[in-house]
């Protein structure tokens, strides 16, 4: 725009030039041709009507005067009748102008008759009415090419938003596999360099896929096998360990009414080793309810939960705690019960170790997602709370763990206390 405008004005400027030198050119041209002839200078007199200067007042780019031996103005083409030539041009365009053209200088033709001066024409240069064409043109070609500018920029962006559009597609599919959703997909772009990128993103999401869900089943694998060991050991410990300390138990309190009779001297040792057994049997008990709790293999989910929650309130008796659990199926697989179960278990431990509540809820029930029925599990408290962020220990990474390895989702919220969400679905991966 501005270099257009710059040869713009200095084409304006050369063809103004050239435009009132050649029509002054033209004009002396015609004059001295009509001095020669005009009868008036042989009677040595000048007449107003001699060259008919009005004739000439459509000629705007000059100034003509004629003036006699006095110095009068007798005749001239300006306009007679008060109007004069409105310019359009601004005073700055004309003083612009005038700067970078040389001064405009007026041309004399005398008038004389055998050596004697009758008067002169005085020719003076007027670009006004050019300037004012120029400045015309100047402003209606800027107009056109910022009409076109402006169009150009309106298709330029209007093609621009279009071949981009599929951005939003793609900020759509990463916004998608932020929050979880391995199952994203970019379309197939007609662009060239989009097409290669939605390629590249779809086989990288199935590579990330594949490694997550080979993940997933290690690590439930590790959960399976970990749940085994720890059935078989509440098993040996209950069948070889529970009943030797009840064995000891009961010889114990043998050897106490023996000795009532026979050996009171060892009364007081039989009733120490009868106290210590039972203390054994209440602490394997205790071991063999952490390790695999039995009513979670005989009577299902629903009535170890209850169990769960009746055993930790007697532990914690400085702290309400509810549990409410409705639409659960009779039935569910091992994993799925297993992995509530602990869930809910890490829960009540952490609120005991670090919450500081004085109140827990537990919500068990049935919940849809993604077109899949699962179970929704939430556990809530009014403790201190904690930044998920920055905790250590394996607690919460466990419970992500066993959740996400079923194909569910797991998330924590601790505003005002602490929050946290599983949902698993019914059928895992």
């Amino acid at each position: 725009m501005f270099a257009g405008a710059f040869l713009s004005l200095n084409n304006a400027r050369q063809n103004a030039h050239a435009e009132v030198v050649s029509a002054e050119k033209l004009v002396l041209y015609l004059f001295d041709t009509a001095i020669l002839n005009n009868p008036d200078l042989a009677q040595k007199k000048l007449a107003s009507t001699g060259f008919h200067l009005q004739q000439l007042k459509h000629m705007r780019h000059l100034k003509i005067e004629l003036i006699d031996s006095t110095g009068k103005v007798i005749d001239s083409n300006q306009t007679q009748d008060g109007k004069t030539f409105q310019n359009e041009a601004p005073a700055w365009f004309e003083r612009l102008l005038n700067q970078l053209t040389s001064k405009w200088e007026p041309s004399v033709r005398k008038l004389e008759y055998h050596d004697v001066t009758l008067g002169e024409i005085v020719i003076t240069p007027d670009p006004t009415y050019e300037y004012a064409e120029k400045w015309k043109q100047i402003t209606d070609l800027l107009s056109l090419v910022l009409v076109f500018f402006v169009l150009v920029n309106l298709m330029v962006m209007w093609a621009v938003s279009q071949a981009l559009k599929p951005t939003a597609k793609i900020l759509d599919a990463l916004n998608e596999l932020e929050n979880g959703n391995l199952a994203a997909r970019l379309p197939a772009f007609k662009l060239p360099e989009l097409s290669r990128i939605g390629e590249k993103f779809n086989r990288m999401v199935e590579k990330l896929q594949l490694s997550v869900l080979q993940n997933h089943k290690l690590t439930q694998q590790l959960i399976t096998l970990q749940e085994e060991e720890r059935k078989n050991l509440a098993r040996e410990l209950h069948d070889e360990f529970g009943q030797c300390l009840t064995a000891i138990n009961t010889d114990a309190s043998v050897i106490s009414k023996v000795a009532d009779k026979k050996y009171p001297e060892l009364k007081e040792s039989a009733l120490a080793i009868s106290q210590l057994s039972r203390h054994l049997i209440e602490m394997v008990s205790g071991l063999l309810q952490q390790l695999r709790p039995g009513i979670l293999d005989e009577l299902g989910l629903v009535p170890a939960l209850l169990d769960l929650v009746d055993a930790w309130k007697m532990r914690h008796k400085n702290i309400q705690c509810d549990i409410k659990v409705s639409s659960v199926k009779e039935y569910l697989s091992e994993a799925i019960s297993i992995a509530i179960y602990r869930l809910i278990q890490e829960s009540l431990t952490n609120v005991a170790r670090h919450a500081e509540a004085s109140k827990v809820h537990i919500e068990v029930f049935s919940l849809s997602q993604l077109g899949k029925e699962g179970l929704q599990i939430l556990v809530k408290d009014n403790g201190k709370g904690f930044n998920p962020a920055s905790a250590g220990g394996f607690g919460l990474p466990g419970m992500r763990e066993r959740v996400e390895g079923l194909g569910g989702s797991f998330s924590i919220k601790s505003d005002n206390g602490t929050e946290i969400q599983a949902w698993i679905p019914n059928k895992p991966y």
